[in-house]
């Protein structure tokens, strides 16, 4: 029996906990029944059932069409029985009836407009999600990266804290591109993206800004400790991406952290050019602006090499 209690109520704990009933909702509910009650004191003839459609627009304020659905079905029941319910009559039947005709009429139009309305925000919200997404990689694109970058450098400034900026170029792009078809193409791109994104922590901000190029934000990273993430990362590509292939693919990366007179083309600039030292000493390589020596240390995952408390 307790286990049947303990398992029940975990059952309940799921519930709300997926499907939270928010204030905004209560109020709504609160002010259908209070409708019902004031249709309940008053005689057929009275409009007492059109505020339904009412609380219908006002669902606008709840996310979900699902809860749309169930306060026209509300207000529908609540109208009917309205009808059988209300003390007395104030008008000839013919034309009660005709109201509470109307008002039915009146809360299915409301319903559908409002769920329409919901439905395009969806359709919206789905199209600039997507316009902001990779196709290929699947990953954010740098139109996504140029605007939370602002956002992170306003942050960072704001509280005082570390932001380095990596730009990541894949080497020898053009050689294997020309021996690949463009879906393997694809499929080896797609591949060094998962690496690098496996490689980095959850706050961290990974993005393809161009068709070989990627980008990721450090938060509360210096300009160090991005440089012995970015290392691993690039070891790890190159041990692993292709390796039984001539055209070995490798990575070559540039880094920069934020300082107080950066603003966001001052920030990109310093870590491609960082990028370009890497190019000119023959890809393959990790550097940063201003330099940062390397250090000696056996090859971890880029994950572990920093604190998780961030």
């Amino acid at each position: 029996m307790r286990s049947q209690i303990l398992s029940a109520t975990a059952n309940l704990k799921l519930f709300f906990r997926e499907y939270p009933i928010q204030t905004n909702s209560l109020i709504i509910l609160v002010a259908t029944l209070s409708i019902l009650i004031i249709d309940l004191q008053l005689p057929l003839g009275v409009a007492a059932g059109v505020p339904y459609a009412l609380v219908i627009f006002a669902s606008l304020w709840v996310s979900g069409i699902p809860f749309t659905y169930f306060l026209a079905a509300l207000g529908i029941i609540f109208t009917i029985i309205g009808f059988y319910l209300s003390p007395g009559i104030a008008v000839p039947i013919n034309i009660a009836l005709f109201n509470r005709g109307i008002t039915l009429l009146l809360i299915i139009c409301s319903a559908i407009m409002v769920i329409k309305i919901k439905k395009a925000n969806i359709d919206i919200s789905t199209l600039m999600t997507q316009l902001l997404i990779d196709p290929i990689t699947g990953y954010k694109n740098r139109q996504a990266f140029e605007s939370e970058l602002d956002t992170e450098i306003l942050r960072c400034k704001r509280y005082h804290r570390n932001l380095s900026v990596a730009i990541i170029d894949i080497d020898l792009l053009k050689l294997f591109s020309d021996n690949y078809d463009f879906r393997n193409k694809n499929d080896s791109i797609k591949r060094i993206s998962q690496e690098i994104k496996a490689d980095i922590r959850t706050s961290d901000l990974f993005y393809r800004i161009d068709i070989n190029v990627f980008a990721v934000l450090f938060p509360e990273t210096g300009l160090t400790e991005a440089k012995e993430v970015c290392e691993a990362i690039r070891k790890k590509i190159s041990a692993k991406i292709d390796k039984n292939t001539e055209n070995k693919i490798t990575i070559s990366i540039g880094i920069a952290t934020l300082s107080e007179a950066d603003k966001r083309i001052n920030l990109c600039k310093r870590a491609e050019d960082a990028l370009f030292i890497s190019k000119r000493n023959g890809g393959n390589f990790v550097s940063t602006l201003p330099e940062v020596a390397n250090k000696d240390k056996p090859h971890v995952a880029a994950i572990l090499s920093r604190s998780r408390s961030n």
